[in-house]
């Protein structure tokens, strides 16, 4: 599952997403959930993918943020 996908499960903003993962700021957040293809698209440093994978208890794991799924 895609951390955008989780983040729309749960109906959260980015600011909230950004705020429970404790990123700073929700532009963060929201370029996690960025299209795999989007220019502007990042990746998680490590300890907020270790935080993603926390607070989704698994649901989104590092590999989804590297495999598009269809």
């Amino acid at each position: 599952m895609t951390l955008d996908d989780y983040r729309k499960k749960k109906n959260w903003s980015y600011g909230q997403l950004a705020h429970l993962l404790d990123a700073g700021h929700a532009q963060m957040a929201r370029r996690w959930c960025l299209p795999m293809k989007h220019k502007d698209r990042l990746v998680p440093r490590q300890r907020y993918m270790s935080r993603i994978i926390e607070l989704t208890k698994g649901e989104v794991q590092p590999n989804d943020f590297f495999i598009e799924r269809g």
